[in-house]
């Protein structure tokens, strides 16, 4: 496992943050979350936590997430589109000349130089291994599909999109394609180097992408979805469905936050950080309780308990491997946000909420 926490996985990720921004309480005394590639925790920011820890046990991420705040404090909206890669026309030179203004730890100006460099100063967002994952994947989708799977997104409306998917998507070849590339050890040999998390949800693999793109097929306008995009573009294509940190008025309130808030960037282990903590209100955790060995993952709760305040908020991810936590003194509220889990993006996660209650209430 630690090969794959050495690399840098994620630069754009494959987690719709507009759904842990939608749950996170407005003015949260203390906010602690997985940091991944910055991406997931930046928007955050624009609901004005007092206090944020990002947590990682990747340098690499750590460095990138410190790169995207970076941009936050020290360039405008425009810029950070420029930089990051959403603005397809943008010169290399343009990023270049932003990078070289950028006020970075030493460390992370050289490891970023030289990653930037090597890569020719290519859009950041596609450079992880994630990102350069999807890129082969819309490939092999693209030989398989062709025109007719890409023309689902030429639809802006739900409806259409849908008689498009009944009628004349290349279903039979999408299949396909999952079929080819939607198991355990294509992911392991493409991405996570031995490490993905076993399918503990009861149906194959193949069965749970079925079930994840016929959602997102039927449920969703595709062009509105980054992940389907890198799925069939290897890029990002429709302003649509950029990320949540690409709006306008999320960033500006993001940058407004950060001038207010305490930010710590910690290199450990999450549930290291919450043992000299008191009064965190919010935590999210991503899907790093599906990398946890079984015992740890059940215990996720309790070791994140004597640091939450009453009432706190807990968000855990799971893809084909779902924890099933010890829940005592928590209260699971999942389908409190039954709408909002609907509009992620990727629909790649099973969500779990949950919701620290008294000490004389009982939980369930």
């Amino acid at each position: 496992m630690a090969d794959y926490f050495d690399q840098l996985n994620y630069t754009l990720g494959d987690e719709d943050t507009a759904l842990e921004y939608a749950i996170l309480p407005r003015h949260a005394r203390h906010v602690l979350g997985i940091a991944g590639c910055g991406g997931r925790l930046l928007p955050l920011l624009a609901a004005n936590p007092l206090r944020m820890t990002c947590s990682d046990i990747s340098a690499p991420q750590l460095a990138f997430t410190r790169l995207r705040l970076a941009l936050l404090e020290q360039t405008d909206h425009e810029s950070f589109m420029e930089f990051m890669g959403y603005r397809m026309e943008s010169p290399r030179a343009r990023r270049r000349s932003i990078f070289q203004q950028l006020i970075l730890p030493a460390a992370d100006r050289r490891w970023l130089s030289g990653l930037f460099q090597s890569r020719h100063w290519e859009a950041p967002i596609y450079m992880g291994a994630f990102e350069q994952t999807l890129k082969r994947l819309a490939k092999i989708a693209g030989l398989f599909t062709g025109k007719a799977g890409r023309g689902i997104f030429q639809y802006g409306c739900l409806e259409e999109q849908t008689e498009y998917y009944r009628k004349r998507f290349p279903l039979k070849r999408w299949k396909a394609v999952i079929a080819l590339l939607g198991n355990a050890a294509v992911l392991n040999s493409l991405l996570y180097k031995g490490s993905f998390p076993p399918n503990n949800l009861g149906i194959s693999s193949r069965a749970a992408y079925l079930e994840i793109f016929h959602r997102l097929f039927t449920s969703q306008v595709v062009r509105e979805s980054f992940f389907l995009q890198m799925l069939f573009f290897g890029e990002l294509r429709y302003p649509q469905g950029f990320p949540l940190e690409c709006d306008p008025a999320i960033f500006q309130r993001a940058r407004e936050g950060l001038q207010q808030c305490e930010l710590r960037i910690v290199q450990a282990d999450i549930l290291d950080c919450v043992a000299r903590e008191t009064g965190i209100d919010f935590v999210s955790l991503s899907d790093v309780p599906s990398f946890m060995p079984e015992t740890a993952g059940t215990h996720v709760l309790q070791r994140l308990a004597p640091a939450l305040a009453e009432n706190a908020r807990v968000v855990m991810r799971g893809h084909l491997h779902v924890v099933q936590p010890d829940c005592a003194g928590f209260c699971d509220i999942t389908h409190q946000y039954q709408a909002e889990i609907a509009r992620e993006k990727t629909q790649l996660w099973r969500v779990q909420v949950y919701r620290r209650t008294a000490a004389m209430q009982v939980s369930r």
